[in-house]
């Protein structure tokens, strides 16, 4: 049987009659936007996350621009590592900054604390600190670095729920951080939605103007805003599937430990946790310098694969047609990793003997 890089109707698979019973909750009360679901969850998952407060969006890449807003940060530059996905750099543009790609970490694959120090002059706005595949970002680190140079420190952990670095959660320590519920997140909705997570009152404060036109009231506008709001039917769906948020990080580390068995020994870099950090892994990526083979190889074989991500923020086209401002750090690492890295199916519900079949793919794939 084909094996694919995702199935989120098997992830869903345990989960389907609470879904079931959150629709018809929500369908009987008759109130579908910014209601009791949405509070209930804005609560739930701050106390979960570890903040004070939490505030709903339609989207991980709105979470980004408002918490870029919010901070002030409008018309200065933003650093931010160039092997990320293409929703961070967008998102930078949107809130009206100019991008600056920093080089990664090669153990954990997020942001340099180094390079990004080397990037930040007096332009500086604001730093972010992406999680990575899951592995939380050097925290004790950025955090320093911002305070020192006088920047705002902002998390994105679209693909980090429930990471942890130094006994630190992610999303705790920025002044703001980003999360995405895309449907393939590890906490995803069944459709688009968004959070972003802090402690400042004000930015609270700010944030919930900002995300319904500006208003201070009903109809009173205070500063331009926009409509950013996450549904009653998705907070009700991410409601119930928080719930189950330890048991599928933990099924997902068992997953990662198979294919580190699996794969011990091939000519493949697997991943590596940095001391004192807690993996997630949103998704589990390789290396190899023969990627493109590999991943035709598997193809034949009916498994899937994906490239998270094949092309890195200072090579898109976006920038190096001349159109669009930007800066970048010297990005050797990046571009190798760029052309190297191969994401395995990893997901709720994959059984063990798929990863023990993709394993034995690749080992054949390296013995033929």
């Amino acid at each position: 049987m084909p094996i694919p890089f995702n199935d989120i109707k098997a992830q869903l698979a345990s989960q389907e009659q609470a879904l079931r019973e959150a629709f018809e909750r929500v369908l009987a009360r008759g109130w579908y936007l910014m209601g009791p679901e949405t509070e209930a969850f804005e609560q739930e998952f701050a106390a979960w996350v570890g903040t004070r407060f939490c505030v709903s969006l339609n989207s991980g890449t709105d979470a980004l621009i408002l918490a870029l807003k919010a901070l002030g940060c409008e018309g200065g530059e933003v650093v931010l590592p160039a092997f990320t996905a293409l929703p961070c750099y967008h998102a930078v543009l949107a809130a009206g900054c100019i991008p600056v790609f920093a080089e990664v970490d090669e153990q954990s694959y997020c942001l340099s604390p180094q390079s990004a120090a080397r990037m930040i002059t007096e332009q500086t706005r604001a730093v972010i600190g992406v999680h990575l595949y899951g592995h939380p970002c050097d925290l004790d680190s950025l955090e320093d670095l911002c305070r020192k140079r006088g920047v705002a420190f902002i998390e994105d952990c679209a693909q980090a729920h429930g990471a942890v670095a130094g006994g630190r959660g992610a999303g705790t320590v920025g002044e703001l951080a980003a999360y995405s519920f895309y449907p393939t997140k590890n906490l995803g909705a069944l459709g688009d939605a968004g959070a972003i997570c802090g402690s400042h009152v004000e930015a609270d404060q700010a944030l919930r103007r900002l995300r319904q036109y500006g208003e201070s009231k009903r109809y009173e506008c205070v500063i331009p805003g926009v409509n950013s709001r996450m549904d009653e039917l998705q907070a009700a769906f991410l409601r119930e599937r928080l719930k189950h948020m330890d048991r599928t990080t933990a099924e997902r580390r068992m997953l990662a430990e198979i294919y580190d068995e699996g794969l011990a020994g091939l000519p493949v870099i697997t991943p590596t946790v940095a001391e004192g950090c807690e993996h997630v892994y949103h998704l589990y990526v390789i290396r190899s310098q023969r990627r493109d083979e590999l991943a035709a190889f598997l193809a034949a074989r009916g498994i899937g694969t994906g490239q998270h991500y094949p092309i890195p923020g200072h090579k898109q086209a976006l920038f190096t047609d001349g159109k669009v401002p930007f800066r970048a750090d010297e990005l050797g690492l990046t571009e190798r990793m760029a052309a190297q890295i191969l994401s395995l199916p990893l997901f709720p519900g994959l059984e063990t003997e798929q990863v023990d079949e993709v394993c034995t793919a690749i080992r054949e794939f390296h013995q033929g």
